[in-house]
């Protein structure tokens, strides 16, 4: 009933948008998610024999333990298993060989040493703003798979996670004008995301070729644009490989070098708390779409939340897109 209630105003204000593309959200999402399968399954067909790697596995009392895993097929998740239900249920990221973050389900590419990360460790700086680009992430999910399919949602980009400007954001071209969402819209949104992350969907991340990513967003005006501009600053950084990382959370696809968390499981409340037009040199008007989240891991008074909730209502700062800006989300 909550979802009837937020669909009916944006469909008196959504009647005055134009259509900008011939597909729907819906159709280009899987789009999307098409050819991530097809391009998981090609990679997986490449691996002609399985090679055995060791792994020194640091557990959660600081003891270590070596394991036989398999080359480009067992994740750190999978190692997790082999130890503990614990380490695998709060361990939000990986570190390799002391040096290298590592989303959990990504596989690993040779013999190396690993530790698990979670919200509650003594620095958990890398945890956190993997966990505020990953807020990100599902506030793109959210955007495109919230309206109707006639009003069609442009996705642009989501800046670096920066925890102090008190919300997480994605920057999109709704293509309804003058709309103003109002509380009880904004609610229902939040609503829609608890209803994503109650399904505990993971974080799959796949590196492509720059021809795949073009047409994986090939009906996507923005990420289109800024597919080269991705290629031209990892070339700037010496990065080697010319791949761009996509990740997938359930059917939706999108661009972002990471890492990411686990899933949506270790996602607590998330409350979407404005929608802001913006100015910007490149895409002209779009939206900053913003939220706020803590982890499920941590506990929070409902009145301290409210807090930061209100501040996040607030304009955030950050710098508008660009195609320079937004290369390193």
């Amino acid at each position: 009933m909550l979802n009837a209630r937020f669909v009916k105003p944006l469909g008196l204000v959504g009647s005055m948008s134009r259509l900008i593309s011939s597909m729907t959200n819906t159709e280009i999402i899987q789009h999307r998610a098409r050819l991530f399968e097809e391009e998981k399954s090609r990679q997986l067909k490449e691996i002609e024999r399985i090679e055995k790697i060791e792994v020194i596995v640091e557990d959660q009392e600081k003891n270590t333990a070596k394991l036989i895993m398999n080359k480009n097929l067992s994740t750190p998740f999978n190692c997790a298993m082999h130890l503990s239900e614990m380490l695998c249920q709060r361990s939000a990221l990986a570190l390799v060989d002391e040096t290298t973050l590592w989303d959990m389900n990504y596989p690993l590419k040779h013999s190396c040493s690993l530790k698990f990360l979670h919200f509650k460790d003594q620095d958990p700086f890398n945890v956190n703003l993997a966990y505020w680009r990953s807020c990100s992430f599902i506030l793109g999910y959210l955007i495109e798979t919230a309206f109707k399919d006639q009003y069609f949602v442009d996705l642009c980009s989501f800046p670096p996670p920066d925890i102090k400007s008190g919300s997480f954001i994605y920057d999109a071209k709704l293509n309804i004008p003058d709309w103003k969402p109002s509380k009880e819209e904004l609610r229902c949104l939040s609503i829609m995301v608890s209803k994503l992350v109650a399904k505990k969907l993971k974080f799959e991340k796949l590196k492509i070729s720059a021809e795949l990513a073009s047409e994986m967003f090939k009906y996507n005006k923005f990420k289109l644009e800024q597919i080269p501009a991705i290629l031209s600053l990892q070339k700037s950084k010496s990065d080697t490989d010319n791949l761009i990382s996509v990740y997938r959370l359930g059917d939706y696809v999108d661009i972002s070098k990471g890492p990411m968390i686990s899933s949506t499981e270790m996602i607590g409340r998330f409350e979407v708390t404005n929608i802001f037009d913006i100015e910007t040199e490149n895409y002209g008007k779009i939206q900053r779409i913003q939220g706020i989240s803590i982890p499920a891991q941590l506990q929070l008074h409902y009145w301290t939340f409210n807090l930061l909730a209100e501040r996040a209502a607030k304009l955030n700062s950050a710098l508008k897109p660009t195609l320079l800006s937004r290369m390193t989300n």
